[in-house]
C-alpha cells in the first residue's frame, strides 16, 4: 500500500497532467477554422495544402 505522502504526490502529479493536457488542447483549439465561399476555392485550397475537406450541407424544408 501507498503511504500517505505518496498518495499525496501521485494526486498532485496527476493534477498536473490533467492540467497540461486541457491545457495544450485549448491552445490547439485556437486555430481558427478558415471557410471557403465556393468549392473550387475550397478544393484548390486542400490540393494544395495536402489537407482534407470537409463539405457539410444543411437545409430548413
Amino acid at each position: 500500500m501507498l503511504n500517505s505522502v505518496w498518495r499525496q504526490r501521485l494526486s498532485i502529479a496527476l493534477a498536473a497532467l490533467l492540467f497540461a493536457v486541457v491545457a495544450s488542447s485549448m491552445v490547439l483549439a485556437e486555430e481558427k477554422i478558415q471557410w471557403e465561399e465556393s468549392i473550387e476555392k475550397g478544393l484548390a485550397e486542400a490540393k494544395r495544402t495536402g489537407k482534407p475537406i470537409m463539405m457539410d450541407f444543411y437545409t430548413e424544408w
